[in-house]
């Protein structure tokens, strides 16, 4: 739950949001864009994102005293880099229904069919991985199952990831993430793909190179790394 009062009104940039959440009520300062990217996901549950949240920008200090927003040094809501990005993510609604994406293992979908080639490259990339991090693992085609369906010709970041859904098997060794190879994976050198968190930095993308998109998603799956330890510069 959301609400809005004077501060909302009063800062402008931010627009902070007041949000309740959890079983115990945790209150925290949330942007609308942060607000909009959790809802895409929140059909996965995201306990630890709002815990996290909460954390980052409690709406209560450890005195249980209400603090105005400004009192605070450092203050920010979460999701405020989002709101000050030159190219914020924006959810628009696609022009036709999108399949359901279950994710049994990682996904790869596809959102550019003007290059068979190019898109056989990237599959070919993600599955052979590149140097000493891929010789335990031969192909990671076991770990990545690849979306090739025109339905998602053109689709955006934001609506891949509104259409992913967790698997029937939830000792499933996955990512919290998707990964999209769209119009710069199939036409740019180096064919990166473009990493979209579902969970941990929801609404922050990056892009990273297709050979190491295996040993990512794995790793991420297996908890021995984050995501800030592969991206760079977010997307």
């Amino acid at each position: 739950m959301v609400l809005t009062d004077a501060r909302t009104a009063r800062d402008a940039e931010a627009r902070p949001l007041l949000a309740f959440s959890g079983s115990d009520g945790q209150a925290f300062w949330i942007t609308p864009r942060q607000t909009a990217m959790a809802y895409l996901a929140l059909h996965r549950g995201l306990s630890f994102t709002f815990d996290g949240f909460a954390e980052e920008a409690p709406a209560e200090w450890e005195d249980g005293e209400e603090r105005e927003p400004e009192e605070e040094d450092g203050y920010e809501p979460a999701g405020f880099a989002l709101e000050t990005r030159t190219d914020p993510p924006l959810y628009t609604p696609p022009a036709r229904a999108l399949p359901v994406l279950v994710q049994e293992t990682d996904l790869l979908v596809r959102t550019d069919f003007g290059d068979d080639a190019a898109w056989a490259s990237v599959v070919d990339r993600v599955r052979r991985g590149r140097g000493a991090s891929s010789d335990v693992i031969e192909d990671f085609g076991e770990y990545v199952t690849f979306v090739d369906d025109p339905a998602f010709a053109g689709a955006t970041p934001e609506q891949v990831m509104a259409q992913v859904r967790p698997g029937a098997d939830p000792e499933a060794m996955i990512s919290d993430t998707v990964l999209i190879a769209d119009t710069a994976t199939l036409r740019e050198p180096g064919h990166s793909v473009r990493v979209v968190p579902l969970e941990d930095e929801v609404g922050h993308s990056f892009r990273g190179d297709a050979e190491v998109a295996g040993i990512m998603v794995v790793n991420l799956a297996l908890g021995n790394m984050d995501l800030g330890d592969w991206r760079e510069d977010d997307a």
